[in-house]
């Protein structure tokens, strides 16, 4: 019996188990909404919870990974809208001032750039380099066609490109 099937039948450790393989994609998904630490715990936290209380509703065992994905969007879209209508701060400014790294990309500066993409453009891109997504599986978590998945991608890649040659920095061709 795979670990979802456990989990659903509430096996705890299981359950930690597949939180366990999981929790490098579900930080980095919430952190590039969020920006903000605390807000990032926040949402995993809540997120974990719902997922908890909700994994016996799970229909495929083998989408576990994309459905506890798309809990920890909506529940970071929720944060980050009531913080929306609470504050006026510039959040790509406390993203930068609060942006942790964790992989080689940072020696690059790479993160700090794509945080500062708009924000449809940073989820895919994060969920497409980061979280090892394919178009299709962000299409169905975000509710999005895979075209637009496409596009997204493409403008991020356009502007990383033009962000990286304008520092003057980097080769890239």
């Amino acid at each position: 019996m795979d670990k979802v099937e456990l989990a659903k039948k509430g096996d705890n450790q299981a359950f930690n188990d597949l939180i366990e393989e999981n929790k490098f994609k579900i930080y980095k998904t919430a952190k590039s909404i969020l920006g903000n630490e605390d807000d990032v715990c926040d949402a995993i936290q809540d997120s974990l919870i719902r997922a908890y209380r909700g994994i016996k509703n799970l229909k495929n065992n083998e989408f576990f990974s994309t459905w506890l994905i798309r809990i920890v969007i909506n529940k970071c879209y929720d944060i980050y809208n009531k913080q929306k209508s609470k504050q006026t701060v510039d959040i790509s400014e406390a993203r930068d001032e609060e942006l942790k790294v964790y992989d080689s990309y940072d020696e690059l500066g790479i993160n700090s750039i794509i945080n500062n993409l708009e924000e449809d453009i940073r989820t895919v891109t994060v969920m497409f380099y980061y979280d090892d997504l394919s178009v299709k599986d962000i299409s169905e978590i975000l509710g999005i066609p895979e075209g637009t998945v496409k596009s997204r991608l493409s403008r991020a890649r356009a502007k990383l490109y033009e962000i990286l040659n304008k520092e003057g920095e980097y080769d890239v061709r």
